[in-house]
């Protein structure tokens, strides 16, 4: 009788303590929508495609297939895989694609040197990189002017750099 109660008390224990883990995953399944769940079915279409792969460089390489039977099936396989990558790319969000696109430009926040071009801070007065100066002073009206002007803005002398 103490048996059959410490036994039932340990499995509302064990229950207990496993509920969350095993509610938590179902939940989860639940909450993704349904281009989330096409993409992450492509994305095991696709692993499952490449470990078919594996496996047939494997099977050719001990003997088990021949030249032609090899090469139509690889064929096939990675006609497959291109297709399946066509659509995963179709559905990746236009922020992750704007951000691929946007490497090319210049941050406002920085500077880029005239001289080497490395991005520097916003507030920088040298390059990080090779030291130019990013503005210089007006040796006759003390005019700050950039690093690559030849002439004053306020007075209209050459600042001879």
């Amino acid at each position: 009788m103490i048996l059959t109660l410490l036994a039932t008390l340990g499995a509302i224990v064990v229950a207990f303590v496993l509920y969350p883990i095993f509610s938590q995953s179902e939940e989860d399944s639940f909450k993704l929508d349904a281009t989330e769940r096409k993409r992450l079915d492509l994305i095991e279409q696709k692993t499952r495609l490449y470990e078919s792969i594996q496996d047939l460089d494997f099977e050719k390489a001990s003997g088990k297939l021949s030249e032609n039977d090899y090469n139509s099936a690889r064929s096939d396989y990675l006609t497959q895989v291109a297709e399946l990558m066509s659509q995963l790319d179709a559905m990746t969000p236009s922020t992750k694609r704007s951000k691929k696109k946007s490497k090319g430009r210049i941050d406002k926040s920085y500077l880029a040197c005239s001289s080497c071009g490395k991005q520097n801070p916003e507030h920088s007065r040298f390059c990080l990189q090779c030291g130019k100066p990013f503005s210089i002073v007006c040796p006759f009206c003390s005019e700050t002017l950039p690093a690559t002007s030849r002439f004053c803005s306020a007075c209209g002398k050459e600042t001879n750099s």
